[in-house]
């Protein structure tokens, strides 16, 4: 039987969802086109070195200009020239229409072989340029068909904003940047805050929490805050106890991530607002238990007491009493939880299930 071909498109503030699926998607032959911004990039080529086979066929397009400038339409006009080159089965297109120089292309996809991509489910107040993000955004996902989204709350929102579309939900995948070169930290206890921060995301919260357990007598541990800075307050102006906190606020490579989550030993996740946390992900791959506020994105897939422990969603006692737990907690009891927790996501989350979940859709599509 011929093999089916699939066109699948990656921009590279997506490829931590990507990586570790494309390659193992054995059932068809794929032309991976990965888009590279002008700067800020998170991965390069020579992370996709290992990867190529006789099944996979990686091309690169790097954007010279600054997104938001009218020569875009050209970068994006070199997209659909490569797809009309393939003439794929299936186009997979996980590029959201944030960027109205991406209409074009995106209302050009052909509806019955395109599965495009829905991270959000409506437009949320963290997403930049507002009014330009919701045009396109609702221009966008208004003419598509066949939809891929990664948690059922999201899902929800998007049903409700744009209905009638046939949504395919796959959990996002576990997020491997390698193995660590370091144990756990014997110092204290570590609580990591990892991504990008803005506001939604209630890093302040975390540092008041930390604030005020010092102050009520509470030490024995560190937060250690990475990513870069998205807000308009200075992070070291939150901050009252300067020696409790270890500050790595920077574009942090992909070789340092496997470190800061094996290191420490919870990954908190004080959002007051989200869709599916990838960073989440990274906590998960390596083995840290995690703190996460109550919010449904967060709830459908953290088992509590197994994968970690959540709070209630803006609330800075009670991430401060989980907090106070975890520095609490023995050595023995934090071993227990971390084996519960690696045989619920091994069992969930393995390479198997989240691949076979994608062969399953796109064999609908096609076949």
């Amino acid at each position: 039987m011929e093999r089916k071909k699939i066109c699948w498109v990656t921009p590279d503030a997506f490829l931590d969802t990507d990586f570790e699926v494309v390659p193992k998607i054995k059932d068809f032959d794929i032309h991976w086109i990965v888009l590279f911004n002008l700067k800020d990039n998170r991965f390069s080529e020579k992370d996709f070195e290992h990867l190529g086979n006789e099944h996979l066929h990686i091309e690169f397009l790097h954007n010279t200009t600054r997104a938001r400038y009218p020569k875009t339409l050209l970068f994006f006009h070199k997209i659909k020239k490569i797809i009309k080159r393939e003439n794929p089965d299936a186009i997979y297109f996980n590029v959201v229409p944030r960027n109205p120089y991406m209409l074009p292309l995106y209302l050009w996809l052909p509806k019955d072989k395109t599965i495009v991509t829905a991270h959000d489910g409506r437009v949320t107040a963290s997403m930049s340029f507002g009014k330009i993000t919701s045009f396109a955004f609702h221009k966008g996902f208004n003419s598509v068909k066949h939809v891929n989204m990664f948690s059922k709350y999201q899902a929800g929102f998007f049903n409700q904003n744009f209905p009638g579309k046939d949504i395919t939900i796959i959990p996002l995948g576990l997020k491997d940047f390698g193995r660590p070169k370091v144990s756990k930290r014997t110092d204290c206890i570590g609580f990591v805050f990892f991504g990008t921060i803005h506001f939604e995301k209630g890093l302040d919260l975390l540092i008041e929490a930390a604030n005020q357990l010092v102050e009520e007598g509470i030490t024995g541990f560190k937060v250690s805050i990475n990513g870069m800075r998205r807000v308009d307050w200075k992070i070291e102006d939150k901050i009252r106890q300067p020696e409790y906190f270890e500050l790595n606020i920077c574009n942090v490579p992909n070789e340092e991530i496997p470190n800061i989550f094996t290191y420490n030993h919870y990954a908190v996740y004080p959002y007051t607002n989200m869709s599916q946390s990838g960073s989440i992900k990274c906590a998960y791959n390596y083995n840290t238990p995690v703190i996460v506020s109550d919010l449904p994105g967060f709830t459908d897939e953290m088992v509590e007491g197994v994968d970690g422990f959540s709070f209630k969603s803006g609330n800075v006692e009670d991430l401060k009493r989980v907090m106070r737990d975890c520095i609490n907690r023995s050595p023995e009891n934090y071993d227990a939880l971390q084996a519960k927790m690696k045989e619920h996501i091994s069992d969930f989350y393995s390479e198997e299930y989240i691949t076979g979940l994608y062969c399953k859709m796109f064999h609908k599509l096609v076949d």
